[in-house]
Order: structure tokens, then sequence, then C-alpha cells
């Protein structure tokens, strides 16, 4: 009797002792859960960071010439050309004279309300507008005397319209020149290479008419540019990335 009542009260501290294990495993279980919880965004925010940090560092930072598609890409490149109007067109077109498409597959972007691009590039290079599918309009980032106030919201939504186009068009030159609407392009291009990786090469010709000075679109996208070309050698003194191979038109 002795014996049985020992193997009850032994066998009672053993489940006992075995709900209590269960407890504290259940119990590092939810706090293991927790940590992890805490710990991926964490971990996320830290690889986030890493890959922008080396973004910027090649891109903006790096005095190295980052590596061109040179004998690494088959050609034709895939090229987007931004053009608006006025001058920012006729000096684009100007400079696709001489553009070999076999060479550079282009592709151009263009505002909703720019009604004169395209005939301008119809009666410059009529080659070049015989597919009119490579020709593609968003919204306009900025009208000619818009408030920068409300210029926001419409840079913003002609942003958000450039993400479908960019990543359909995947180009691997942009070329820019420097109208309004290049700067969503160039966003969108420049979003895709940070979180996609999908390299590019940015390539901004300044205006003729600029001597001394950039325009305010060189001065925002020269720090990104591959390539910054001007036409005077007086830029070439006062800014280091600026390549001076005189007027090209």
């Amino acid at each position: 009797m002795c014996c049985f009542f020992s193997y009850v009260v032994v066998s009672t501290n053993f489940l006992h002792s075995f709900r209590l294990a269960n407890q504290d495993t259940h119990r590092v279980r939810c706090r293991l859960v927790e940590y992890a919880a805490l710990a991926l965004p964490l971990l996320a925010l830290i690889l986030l960071a890493t890959r922008i940090l080396w973004w910027l560092v090649a891109r903006v930072w790096s005095k190295r010439k980052r590596r061109s598609w040179a004998g690494t890409a088959q050609l034709p490149l895939r090229t987007a050309v931004v053009l608006g109007s006025g001058g920012h067109t006729m000096e684009m077109l100007s400079l696709l004279k001489e553009v070999d498409q076999e060479r550079y597959r282009c592709d151009f972007i263009m505002a909703q309300t720019d009604s004169s691009s395209l005939k301008k590039v119809q009666a410059t290079r009529p080659d070049l507008a015989k597919d009119l599918t490579r020709f593609h309009v968003i919204p306009r980032s900025r009208e000619v005397g818009q408030s920068w106030s409300s210029s926001l919201l419409t840079t913003a939504q002609a942003f958000l319209a450039c993400l479908g186009l960019v990543w359909e068009l995947n180009p691997q030159v942009l070329l820019v020149n420097g109208p309004g609407t290049c700067f969503p392009v160039v966003a969108a291009v420049l979003l895709f290479e940070l979180i996609a990786f999908r390299r590019v090469s940015l390539i901004f010709v300044e205006s003729v008419c600029r001597v001394k000075s950039l325009s305010m679109s060189g001065k925002l996208i020269y720090p990104f540019a591959d390539a910054f070309l001007v036409h005077w050698p007086e830029l070439v003194e006062r800014y280091a990335k600026a390549q001076y191979l005189g007027i090209l038109f």
C-alpha cells in the first residue's frame, strides 16, 4: 500500500513538473516569436540602409568611373530620351541627328500637353517617328508659370505615372537635357536601380545657353549623372564631373 501511494506521489510530481516544463517551453517560444517580430523589421531596416549607402557610394560619392555597357550588353541598348517642349526639344533633336539606332534604340518620353515635340521629331528625324509606339506620354510635372507649391502635387502624379512606364521600358541608357518632364523619369529610373538592381547610365546634357552656371535641372541631376556634358569650358572649371566636348550641335 505504501508503495502504491509513493508511486502516485511520484507520478503526480512528475506530471506537475512536466506541465511546468511545457509552460516554460511555451513561454520561451512566445519570447522567441516576440524577439523575431522585433528583430526582423530591424534587420530589414539595416539591410535597406546598407543598400542605400552602397548605392550612394557607387553612384554619387565614389570618384571611380562606373562600369559602362561597352562589351557587356547586347546591342542595341535600350535608350529612353526625354523630350521637352520648346528649346529643349530642338537641342535634343540636334543631339540625336548622329545617334545610330543600331547601337541605341530610342524610346521617347514627353508630356501629355506637349503638342510640338512629335512634330519636330517627324520633321528632323522621320526615321525615328515611323514607329509611334516608341513615343510615350506622362502627365506634365510643371506647366510654365505654375506655382512651386502646386507643382509638387503634379510632379508626384507624374512620378507615379512614370513607375509603370519605366518598369516596362527598362532603359539601359537615359538621355536628358533638363526639361521639367525629366525629373519624374530620372527619379523612377534611379528608384528601380536602387531597389531592383536595374543598372542605368544617366547622361545629362546641359543647355548651350548655360555658360558659367548650371541650370536648376543640372544642379539637381549633377550628383547622380554618369556623364554630365557641357558646351562651355568655364563650367568644367567649376564642376569637376562636367565634361566639355565642345558645342555638340
